[in-house]
């Protein structure tokens, strides 16, 4: 019998030790395996729109017991469910459902989500609290809601003042961010509030700004999310709102006429430019005679012998309205010549075939293979430094040129300028030559874009190149 005391003893302990094993296993296992995600809702997307959350515990009850809590209608937390049983004193009892799939999954459903519903929400096992896990809901109303005076169209007027406002509207504890993104030149700043988001920029339209947009981004970044028991993923929601390319246009200026010269000889070409986008329409007119060309050229003939005021006009239109710019100057006009009848020999020395120019210095017009002026300033006291401006026949503004003159001659130079609109850099590299007499540029043109050597494979066809003969046609653009 003693035998079989101990026998029993030993048994018992045995039980004891395994319901103790079991015990502790089960309490490793309370706990949350999967806890909700942040989640955005767009309430303009689906109608209605239906959000989950997901909730699933290590073990099935009675081992767990799943709750939910939202923080949304009471900032110390209201109980939405217990286990499967959404509990019926909750305002919101009647969109709220939990999906449990009978083991121990619980997940959160709201159907319909409303803007309100935005906020914390909190899954937890209460047979072990230690590991609550919470999660940031964000609704959004819609797509934001803007205002600009920037046309539908893109056309804008340089030196205008432009500005665009969006706000959109949302609930969370967590604010959707605002960016603008453009050409540079432009400030923007953003407001937030705990139910909107606004953001705006103001610009002063310039030519550089052209066939670019100013574009808006609204989404979530790590800010905000990264709080303890708090899941840590960010939302993917974005919306992107964008300007139309812009056009921009402005009235005539910087206005000058080719050749400038003292005086001019009967059936001399003038020409009047000016700076403008769209294209200006111009017409010349005598003031001493009131005598009117509708052309952006003049032709001196014989009734103009002598000398006399000549208005050029320029104007274009944008919009419903007129721009305009003039420039006024004073021609004479010589007289025809008559070659006299020689009594002597003529002494008079030809020119020489080739010799180099007086001066790279002036205003200088090429017509082929395109319509091109170039005017150049060298300084001489700075070791041949060049300054000066160029414009060719399919756009409708001066760029600016940078380069050096052969200091100890005036036949070699080379300038460099950069084209705004595809950064193309033109490289022009020259000699200046007077042939009999008459000055003449040979100007080997080279551009390169930053499109180009996209592909290693493409490095040979990297720029391109034209020869230009120019003709000088007055002194040096100043100023």
């Amino acid at each position: 019998m003693a035998g079989t005391g101990r026998l029993a003893v030993v048994f018992c302990c045995v039980l004891l030790q395994q319901l103790a094993v079991d015990v502790s296993a089960a309490t490793s296992r309370r706990s949350i395996l999967r806890g909700p995600l942040n989640t955005a809702v767009d309430l303009s997307v689906d109608n209605p729109s239906i959000t989950v959350l997901e909730c699933e515990a290590s073990s099935s009850r009675p081992i767990s017991r799943v709750t939910w809590t939202e923080y949304v209608t009471n900032v110390n937390g209201a109980p939405i469910s217990d286990n499967d049983v959404i509990l019926s004193g909750h305002p919101n009892s009647a969109r709220y459902s939990i999906d449990w799939n009978g083991t121990t999954v619980y997940n959160l459903v709201i159907n319909p989500t409303v803007l309100a519903d935005g906020g914390i929400y909190r899954c937890i096992d209460v047979n072990d609290a230690s590991n609550p896990q919470y999660a940031q809901l964000v609704t959004i109303a819609g797509p934001p809601t803007c205002t600009t005076n920037i046309p539908i169209t893109g056309y804008v007027r340089e030196d205008e003042y432009y500005t665009y406002e969006c706000v959109i509207n949302y609930s969370g504890s967590v604010a959707p961010t605002m960016t603008w993104t453009g050409p540079p030149g432009f400030n923007w700043t953003t407001i937030t509030t705990p139910t909107s988001v606004w953001a705006g920029f103001n610009v002063y339209a310039t030519r550089f700004m052209a066939d670019q947009t100013f574009d808006l981004l609204i989404n979530f970044t790590a800010d905000g999310f990264q709080r303890e028991n708090f899941a840590t993923n960010v939302p993917t929601w974005s919306y992107t709102v964008s300007t139309p390319a812009l056009i921009v246009q402005w009235g005539p200026k910087n206005m000058y006429y080719a050749p400038e010269q003292q005086t001019y000889e009967i059936g001399t070409e003038i020409q009047c430019f000016a700076d403008s986008n769209p294209p200006s329409n111009f017409f010349w007119q005598n003031l001493n005679t009131n005598e009117r060309w509708d052309d952006y050229r003049l032709y001196t003939y014989d009734n103009m012998i002598g000398s006399q005021v000549l208005w050029c006009h320029a104007q274009n239109i944008i919009g419903n309205n007129v721009y305009s710019d003039d420039i006024f100057f004073n021609l004479t006009v010589n007289p025809r010549t008559t070659t006299p009848v020689p009594t002597t020999t003529p002494t008079t020395t030809l020119p020489a075939p080739e010799a180099d120019c007086d001066d790279i210095s002036g205003r200088w017009s090429s017509y082929s293979p395109f319509r091109m002026e170039m005017c150049l300033d060298v300084d001489r006291n700075n070791y041949g430094r060049i300054i000066g401006l160029l414009r060719n026949e399919t756009d409708p503004f001066f760029i600016d040129l940078r380069g050096r003159a052969s200091p100890n001659s005036n036949r070699q130079f080379g300038v460099t300028g950069i084209w705004p609109f595809n950064l193309e850099v033109i490289s022009f590299i020259g000699t200046c030559t007077k042939c009999f007499g008459e000055e003449f540029l040979w100007v080997n043109a080279i551009g390169r874009t930053t499109k180009d050597n996209t592909e290693c494979s493409k490095a040979e066809s990297s720029t391109n190149s034209a020869m230009y003969r120019f003709y000088r046609t007055g002194p040096p653009c100043r100023g």
